[in-house]
């Protein structure tokens, strides 16, 4: 799965376009608090856990030198 988003788009913003390209129910397991975003050398990547702290999924981004970052989805 991917989705496009502007290069400055906010954390906020990555993670409701995440929770909205996964399936209803990983979206309703996906929690906020025990998943987390980190920068890379090259951009930033999120990992996707569920409460309890398994992996639903990483997102990794690029940049696709035209001012936006494509986000892809690697369901675990």
């Amino acid at each position: 799965m991917q989705f496009t988003t502007n290069e400055d788009s906010s954390e906020e913003v990555i993670w409701s376009l995440i929770l909205n390209n996964l399936t209803s129910n990983l979206s309703t397991e996906a929690s906020a608090s025990t998943s987390s975003f980190y920068r890379t050398e090259d951009g930033i990547e999120c990992s996707v856990r569920k409460r309890n702290g398994d992996l639903i999924a990483n997102c990794y981004s690029e940049s696709d030198r035209m001012g936006k970052r494509r986000w892809t989805i690697d369901l675990k």
